[in-house]
């Protein structure tokens, strides 16, 4: 069984030499710790969070330029408990933070709507941003510290994903539109025969540089395209299984779909000594082919 002043050295331990000194002098530490950590147990009961786990984690959030009874009487102990179950992956927590947090922070997110922003996609976004560990980091919950309320955090958080999914969608229609508004090389509307000679003569290039476009998109993109184009499975069905909006995974196809058409022509490029305006011809005769080819190259073994 703990003992209060175990308690203590776990929490001290963590602190840089100067807060280690300032909270060490703190009357009634043992007990201001053990009524943190039991708030978090009482408002979170289903949610399984070890005390030594969540006293490091206290520590290693609390400023340490700060008062120490002042940032612990105005913690929220609760929330801080509930991150900290959330960054380390258990799925109750995960559960508790979709349930009761989540809605909260969906009215800031619905009022963006009108400019293109559906709430399901801004929160499929923010799971994996908050709650997946990435590149060796832990998930970036993490970072909550416990001096505002979650709720108010989590909104913050899924507004600048909202604006950031907003930007990036101008961005990408400004491009297409850019694209389109290209001017053909002189003469490519009489140049069937050009057209004719290209598409016989490197059908067997783009091929291959489709290919390995494919193979290097990422898992998810490569995954819902093959489900889409070689299964068959609908929009919605898909959404279904990655529990996002049909609009999502349109929007995930539609880049899949771009993002290999660039990788291809990035390969022809260092195939072929072709001159820009061949490559732009050759693109234009075998994009036509590119619902052909998908079916059997995603059928092949990843």
């Amino acid at each position: 069984m703990r003992t209060q002043q175990s308690r203590s050295l776990v929490f001290l331990q963590q602190l840089g030499t100067g807060a280690r000194r300032g909270y060490a002098d703190l009357p009634g530490l043992e007990d201001v710790l053990a009524s943190l950590y039991a708030a978090g147990q009482q408002a979170w009961p289903g949610v399984s969070l070890a005390e030594e786990d969540f006293l490091r984690h206290l520590a290693s959030r609390v400023p340490q330029d700060e008062e120490p009874s002042r940032v612990l009487a105005s913690l929220h102990a609760a929330d801080l408990y509930l991150a900290c179950a959330c960054a380390r992956g258990d799925s109750t927590a995960h559960a508790a933070l979709e349930r009761h947090v989540f809605p909260k922070a969906a009215a800031s997110v619905a009022r963006l709507r009108d400019a293109g922003v559906e709430s399901s996609e801004v929160f499929q976004h923010l799971r994996e941003r908050l709650l997946v560990p990435e590149g060796g980091r832990p998930p970036r919950i993490a970072e909550y510290q416990g001096s505002g309320p979650l709720a108010a955090w989590l909104r913050a958080a899924a507004v600048r994903t909202a604006l950031n999914l907003q930007r990036a969608e101008r961005r990408r229609s400004h491009a297409e539109e850019e694209a389109e508004a290209l001017p053909l090389p002189a003469g490519a509307g009489t140049a069937d025969v050009e057209l004719d000679y290209l598409r016989r003569n490197h059908r067997a290039d783009f091929q291959a540089a489709l290919s390995e476009a494919l193979e290097a998109l990422p898992a998810r993109e490569r995954t819902v395209l093959r489900l889409h184009v070689v299964e068959g499975l609908s929009l919605e069905r898909i959404g279904t299984m990655y529990q996002t909006h049909k609009s999502t995974v349109s929007r995930w196809v539609s880049r899949a779909r771009e993002a290999a058409l660039e990788g291809t022509r990035q390969r022809l490029v260092e195939r072929l000594r072709l001159s820009p305006g061949e490559l732009h011809s050759l693109m234009r005769a075998l994009n036509s082919e590119l619902d052909l080819s998908l079916p059997s190259l995603l059928s092949k073994p990843g």
